[in-house]
């Protein structure tokens, strides 16, 4: 019999969808009007976006009692800065550091993503704007699943540049000042009868978007382009402390604003105000949270790797970068690890500062981690450019870390400003210099970033999927999104807890070696059947067969094979 009968067409997950007291379903919200002619008719035409409530999407979650347990975990750690809460913006927000009310924390995300082929003409026609949310309150390792990213907004990226980020979100801003200052009331689970306030902690982005959201200039090849600070692109090549330069604060930034006429268009960077900024609690200049996916992994790493190689390879004739990328195969051939974040084979480079073909961003750190095994034997260890290899491996392993003291962020502190030191020696002179990026400055504001928001990982990309309706994109990518946000309550999937087996088959115990081992931990007999897979997957982590983890910790680390999988059916 067929139990999900009920669900066998689009029709029917349309109506389940609509009808279930869970759903939250996204809303048209209208932007303006325009004409447009096709055939020879011309017709009026709205613009709009699709919009989903915060606080209904709230209200759905707080139905889960396991959801709920998560918001309640202790968020401090003495000594330690291990989330949001730890840090200085959180213990000093109005909103969120008063205990006598429940405050929610929510960051949010803003990403364009493409829905067409880009080898097809006109792919950029139909690019979404996508503006998603985390709640800060649950640990990181609940936030790190997709489950937990809540759609907030989807709007044409042609209407952003149209009508700007404020006419988008200004629902958006309206909604949490009330939720700021009123908040919302309910008989909750876990809770009761509960008074709920909910505020913006902070605003992630890649930089050209964030740049734009907050209000500041969109070009990075000018002065005054940092979010953070009053850099100069001469200020950024021998300046490697933050307490270097000048910081924005509110009021400056008001006078900022207060510069700007008809004949001015910007003002040290601030362009115009945001909207954001009427939120209770919130300002751009206290947006602490720097992306270091777009910043390190796709900034800072190709440029600097293309140096190191290009370097070596010139250097030494043990390397070659035809050598290099023989040995990628040959370990990516025999290591089942990471083995869809191989990278790509690299270009012949004619100068440094450029690494071609362009990577994602897990296939440069891929590069990063693996290139010293790959070449460590051909180059020796007192060379400059190896060093630098090795501080560039060790800087972004701490700036991946998931923990900090305020010891660890005084040395990463001064390990940046070494870097970038190092940088400036090695290739910062000569006929084929190569200069800091913009991106490198912002390194130097990631210590205090992490004081104040906490540690730089956990961010989240949306993922989108395969539709044939180009009448109204974002209606449909929003409706089918909500979907799936109503499929993973149902499935609790947003709790983490879930294993899911791989393909699996029943054997006879003895036919294995350890038979006896299987025997004595399941109380069973050598005949009898049980059920052996070779791929299991857990919060997002996949562990297969023939894969090592860590078992323990005495002197040092013990580690131990996966061979397979056995677990009992439950009847």
């Amino acid at each position: 019999m067929n139990h999900c009968i009920f669900l066998s067409s689009r029709y029917k997950q349309d109506k389940y969808f609509d009808t279930h007291p869970l759903a939250v379903k996204p809303e048209t919200v209208i932007l303006g009007q325009r004409y447009e002619t096709r055939n020879g008719v011309t017709k009026s035409v709205y613009d709009s976006y699709q919009y989903v409530s915060v606080e209904a999407t709230l209200r759905s979650l707080l139905v889960n009692p396991q959801y709920v347990s998560m918001l309640l975990h202790d968020k401090y750690s003495p000594g330690l800065i291990s989330d949001c809460w730890d840090g200085f913006l959180c213990k000093h927000h109005p909103v969120l550091s008063d205990a006598s009310k429940f405050g929610i924390a929510i960051q949010v995300f803003f990403d364009c993503m493409g829905t067409t082929n880009p080898l097809r003409g006109q792919s950029n026609m139909h690019n979404i704007g996508v503006f998603y949310l985390v709640v800060k309150n649950l640990p990181n390792v609940a936030n790190s699943c997709f489950s937990n990213a809540h759609l907030l907004s989807l709007c044409y990226a042609a209407d952003l540049k149209t009508y700007g980020y404020e006419a988008v979100l200004r629902k958006f801003v309206a909604e949490l000042q009330y939720l700021s200052i009123e908040g919302f009331t309910g008989d909750f689970t876990v809770l009761g009868q509960s008074r709920i306030f909910v505020s913006l902690l902070q605003v992630a982005c890649d930089n050209l978007a964030l740049n734009g959201l907050l209000g500041f200039i969109e070009s990075f090849s000018v002065d005054y382009f940092c979010t953070m600070c009053y850099a100069t692109q001469a200020d950024i090549q021998h300046k490697f402390y933050e307490t270097d330069f000048e910081l924005r604060t509110v009021a400056k930034h008001s006078k900022d604003l207060a510069c700007i006429s008809d004949k001015v268009s910007h003002s040290r960077g601030v362009k115009n105000d945001c909207i954001l900024n009427k939120i209770p609690g919130y300002h751009v200049t206290q947006n602490f949270s720097l992306d270091i996916m777009h910043i390190v992994l796709e900034g800072i790493i190709p440029v600097e790797l293309s140096c190191i190689i290009y370097y070596l390879c010139n250097m030494y004739r043990t390397v070659s970068l035809a050598k290099i990328i023989a040995r990628m195969h040959t370990f990516w051939g025999i290591v089942n690890v990471e083995k869809c974040n191989k990278p790509p084979d690299l270009n012949p480079m004619d100068k440094p500062g450029h690494l071609f073909p362009s990577m994602k961003a897990v296939q440069s750190w891929a590069l990063l981690k693996y290139l010293p095994l790959l070449i460590g034997d051909l180059v020796p260890n007192s060379d400059h450019h190896w060093l630098f290899l090795l501080h560039l491996s060790k800087l972004v392993d701490l700036l991946f870390s998931p923990v900090f003291t305020t010891g660890m962020v005084t040395y990463l502190r001064e390990l940046i400003a070494d870097h970038l030191t190092m940088f400036c020696e090695l290739y910062g002179s000569g006929e084929k210099a190569v200069r800091l990026k913009p991106k490198h400055h912002l390194l130097t504001h990631l210590p205090t970033v992490i004081l104040q928001s906490g540690p730089l990982v956990g961010m989240n990309c949306l993922r989108s999927h395969i539709m044939c309706n180009f009448t109204n994109i974002c209606q449909t990518l929003a409706y089918r999104h909500q979907q799936h946000c109503l499929f993973s309550k149902l499935s609790n999937s947003s709790i983490r807890d879930i294993v899911t087996v791989g393909r699996s088959s029943h054997a006879i115990i003895g036919n294995y070696e350890c038979v006896d081992v299987l025997c004595s931990h399941f109380d069973v007999e050598k005949t009898d059947d049980m059920c052996f897979a070779k791929r299991v997957e857990r919060a997002s982590v996949v562990y297969a067969a023939g894969h090592h983890v860590v078992m323990g910790i005495e002197e040092e680390q013990i580690f131990g094979k996966i061979e397979m999988f056995v677990f009992a059916v439950i009847r």
